[in-house]
């Protein structure tokens, strides 16, 4: 059947999604000046967030903290994302080949940069909100590890049909690098997990308590 039949669906191409996104969430133009100009606004805005939250955050608590250097990275790397994406608007040859499917996949993958962004933040909240206990710190240490690592690697393996040709060169990495960032944040949560409490002795009070060596948290006092 003829490619240019009328009565065909239209599959989108990543740049037309693109410069949807574009218009909609930053009000860039399709117009090189108009995309040149926010690539200048977004870089600076990752030099400033790299600087200012920190700041921010140890004015105000004395110290940065897992919250606060979260933060920074998130600003840091949504600026440079979106720069990312408008530099190589300009540079088809960088552009995937492949057509947006629109299939079950596809929705799969469109929540990989949110689950990267907040899986680790809701893991975080998980952990700080309800106590960790004898009997409690393992489920709260596992769904945290699930937000943080499983749903951030199990989202990003639909976008990978997409690395084809020189797009492979900038995507794979971003791919990477960023898929990591949310796993290190679970790190030492999965250690735990992992090997488990250990017993020690308070030294102010001479009791022994179960404790979590690589997060640093109590989980109680035995006798």
């Amino acid at each position: 059947m003829p490619k240019d039949n009328p009565n065909l669906p239209h599959k989108e191409m990543p740049q037309e999604s693109s410069d949807k996104a574009a218009r909609t969430f930053f009000g860039v133009n399709p117009d090189k000046a108009s995309r040149r100009s926010a690539f200048r606004q977004l870089l600076l805005g990752a030099l400033m967030s790299a600087g200012l939250i920190p700041l921010l955050f140890y004015w105000r608590f004395g110290e940065v903290g897992g919250l606060g250097w979260g933060m920074t990275v998130f600003f840091v790397v949504y600026c440079l994302l979106a720069a990312i994406g408008l530099y190589f608007r300009d540079r088809p040859g960088y552009h995937t080949p492949v057509p947006l499917r629109g299939d079950w996949a596809d929705r799969v993958g469109a929540f990989w940069l949110v689950n990267c962004a907040f899986g680790p933040f809701l893991g975080w909240v998980i952990t700080s909100v309800f106590p960790l206990t004898v009997t409690s710190w393992r489920w709260l240490y596992a769904l945290r590890v699930i937000l943080s690592v499983g749903l951030p690697l199990i989202t990003a393996l639909p976008l990978t049909r997409y690395l084809r040709g020189k797009a492979t060169l900038v995507a794979l990495p971003m791919l990477v690098v960023i898929t990591m960032l949310p796993i290190w944040s679970a790190v030492n949560p999965s250690r735990d997990l992992w090997n488990g409490p250990v017993v020690r002795q308070v030294q102010l009070t001479g009791d022994h308590e179960l404790y979590l060596q690589y997060t640093e948290q109590s989980l109680g006092t035995i006798k």
